[in-house]
């Protein structure tokens, strides 16, 4: 059987490919995008009414390590000349870490980690065709009580096997799990790999659409630009430094932010009290993660794009230091590398706070058939889905948000 990754127009063209071939799967929270598996070619599904992209299920690459030497990624990124410094921890900050799984019990782990999606089952595995320590490496590096950035962050395990397919159905819990949480909690998302795929692409640009920061590895391979999703703008591509203040050997360039990535002390998978030394644009970017939780750590949580993009803006002030390198080729762009300055303050408060459940239904009752003046200023008041769906009912007019706005030509606040 064929495993196809499909994106159709609307939800509405579903049925017809349901009709047609022998399984097809939806993501609960990204219903346009399916999962679709039958002997036919490819070319059948081309055809079908409402496909927009389909793809052949294929693997993604996980951005590979090499091993050996000493610790100094934490107090570089605190200029401190020893100790790490920073007087934010990530508290009430969830990392979700999409690679190869986490080991709990690991002591510089332990208690902060939830398992949200495993394609196996297991919370992580100490064999494997791919690093089994990967996983449990990023986590160390972005919320290790010892080796991580924001040491009270709650890191997200969801376990993927690297195909495809199965990157979409953890986003898809990323998602849904974003939008079900309380607005006190804040999602960042860490995905050290590689993936080529259109469809996956679009997935996380989704995530950010609903407000979910996604930070990803540069990748490995000394190229001129970062890897795909990296590459996206959505998207923070963070590359690697080594110890002399250069940019690692590996590491591809024109990113974001650099952080130190060749020769990272961290937490290994294979005993609760095992590390290891190792290097890779994967470890530079939850180190990133780490800091990005530290700076929205007592902020509520992301609703929209808007406020994304915002942050991503801000942050780029907030928590990189220009120009601390000298002659580091980036083709032109300045160079951003990660910092623990200017964490003082929370970073973001919903303004929806303001106004009671009650308040904002009896606003809607007086202004619900304008769907224009109801999507601005919830956008405004940074109004959550889940909150809104709450107030909302067919006695005021609004029992289905998408057809709702849909049917008035109106675009969502959360895909602006």
């Amino acid at each position: 059987m064929n495993k196809y990754l499909v994106k159709i127009e609307s939800v509405e063209y579903r049925q017809g490919l349901v009709d047609k071939f022998e399984k097809v799967g939806t993501a609960e929270s990204m219903p346009d995008l399916l999962l679709v598996t039958t002997e036919q070619p490819i070319s059948v599904i081309r055809e079908c009414a409402g496909v927009v992209m389909v793809e052949s299920d294929g693997m993604a690459e996980m951005l590979v390590d090499q091993p050996d030497a000493p610790e100094w990624g934490l107090p570089w990124i605190s200029n401190s000349g020893g100790s790490y410094e920073n007087d934010k921890s990530g508290n009430g900050v969830d990392i979700y870490v999409v690679d190869t799984g986490v080991r709990d019990t690991h002591v510089d782990l332990v208690g902060r980690v939830r398992t949200l999606y495993s394609f196996d089952g297991a919370p992580y595995s100490l064999v494997g065709d791919q690093s089994p320590t990967h996983g449990t490496s990023v986590s160390g590096c972005a919320a290790g009580s010892v080796y991580g950035t924001a040491k009270e962050a709650t890191i997200v395990n969801c376990r993927i096997d690297w195909s495809t397919s199965d990157i979409l159905k953890a986003l898809d819990k990323v998602l849904r799990d974003h939008l079900d949480k309380p607005d006190e909690r804040q999602s960042i998302l860490n995905f050290s790999g590689s993936s080529l795929s259109s469809i996956i692409g679009d997935a996380f640009e989704r995530l950010t659409q609903y407000g979910v920061v996604v930070v990803a590895a540069a990748g490995n391979s000394s190229e001129d630009r970062p890897r795909w999703p990296a590459r996206n703008t959505w998207v923070i591509a963070v590359g690697a430094i080594n110890e002399q203040e250069k940019p690692a050997w590996f590491t591809n360039k024109n990113c974001d932010v650099y952080s130190p990535g060749q020769d990272i002390v961290t937490a290994s998978v294979f005993s609760d009290t095992s590390i290891n030394t190792i290097s890779g644009t994967s470890f530079s970017a939850p180190y990133y993660a780490g800091l990005l939780a530290c700076l929205i750590e007592g902020s509520d949580k992301f609703n929209s794009s808007s406020t994304v993009s915002d942050f991503i803006w801000r942050m780029r002030n907030q928590m990189m230091e220009t120009n601390r390198i000298a002659n580091f080729p980036n083709g032109g762009l300045p160079v951003r590398t990660a910092t623990t300055n200017g964490l003082g303050g929370n970073y973001y408060v919903n303004p929806s706070k303001a106004f009671t459940d009650s308040e904002i239904r009896d606003w809607l009752v007086a202004n619900a058939d304008n769907p224009q003046v109801v999507a601005d200023a919830c956008e405004s008041a940074n109004l959550s889905l889940n909150r809104l769906n709450r107030i909302a009912g067919p006695d005021i007019g609004i029992d289905d948000l998408n057809k709702y706005f849909k049917d008035a030509g109106v675009t969502p606040w959360w895909f602006t």
